[in-house]
């Protein structure tokens, strides 16, 4: 179990790989000629948010790893320590061979162990909360698994989408992708659809994760939004408390308007068409697999 957990984890971070070997150089303000493509983590300032949604891929496919288990409904806490175990070590693994060559990741001084730490926070916060929701998933009851799950979907979306634009990228001839975002809705929530199938109506107290999930599904975005916006405003943000406090109170507002413009808007790649298809895919679903089993 730790083995194939430390294994998930390393897949999780494939859309970085994949642009690392397709990108000459990851020059930065501060050291023009720092090179990442050795590097298993994107610890650059303009790669904060792929840093994120890699690591939490990398530590839901880790938590998921006891789904393969037989034992793993009674045994549950010894496997989530293991596919823990695992998920550290792939994590520490990862930070030591990508800070190994000494890299002049920014700031100057006393500021220059200050960036580095927080590369590490982020690493350490994004897996670690992908290997709870993992675990929840693949360890949880019917509704906990679906709720759990949910907001993974939407990222591992996300994370799909990076993995795509690197690997159709063509430098030479940049042609954007337009049908990449209805694409990614679509796919959202059909699997959100399935998660709901599978957890059916009944009994009644089942629908609460529906609304949960459903919830989740909506919310999600934004906060991937807003998270976006705080780590692209981060990097030209003191290290002091005030700064730091006026730019989680404009990540807050970010959140807010884009939760607002969610729940007005409808089209082919928004959050309240995902979960329209999630609706009808999962009421489907449900009708049928509840025919079949009875």
């Amino acid at each position: 179990m730790p083995l194939l957990a430390l294994g998930a984890w390393f897949v999780g971070l494939l859309p970085w790989i994949v642009t690392r070997s397709s990108t000459h150089t990851f020059g930065s303000p501060w050291n023009p000629r720092n090179d990442l493509r050795t590097a298993l983590l994107p610890f650059h300032h303009q790669q904060l948010m792929t840093l994120l949604v890699v690591t939490v891929v990398a530590g839901a496919l880790a938590g998921s790893a006891p789904w393969w288990s037989r034992d793993r409904l009674r045994r549950r806490w010894l496997l989530a320590l293991l596919a823990t175990l695992g998920a550290a070590a792939a994590t520490g693994w990862a930070v030591t061979q990508t800070l190994a060559p000494e890299p002049d990741l920014g700031g100057s001084g006393a500021t220059a162990d200050t960036v580095r730490l927080a590369f590490v926070a982020l690493t350490v916060a994004g897996s670690l909360l992908g290997l709870l929701l993992g675990l929840g998933a693949s360890l949880g009851g019917p509704v906990l698994r679906t709720v759990a799950a949910t907001p993974l979907v939407v990222v591992g979306a996300d994370w799909l989408g990076q993995l795509v634009v690197v690997a159709l990228a063509d430098p030479a001839r940049p042609q954007p992708l337009t049908w990449l975002p209805p694409t990614l809705t679509v796919l959202t929530g059909v699997g959100v659809g399935v998660l709901l199938a599978v957890l059916g109506f009944r009994p009644v107290w089942r629908l609460v994760g529906w609304v949960l999930a459903l919830a989740l599904l909506v919310l999600t975005p934004s906060v991937l939004t807003a998270t976006r916006y705080v780590l692209e405003s981060l990097r030209g943000t003191a290290v002091r408390s005030a700064e730091l406090a006026e730019l989680a109170h404009d990540g807050l507002e970010v959140f807010r308007l884009s939760l607002t413009s969610t729940a007005t808007a409808f089209g082919p790649a928004t959050p309240t068409t995902t979960a329209l298809i999630a609706v009808v895919v999962g009421a489907i679903g449900a009708v049928l697999l509840r025919r079949v089993r009875g």
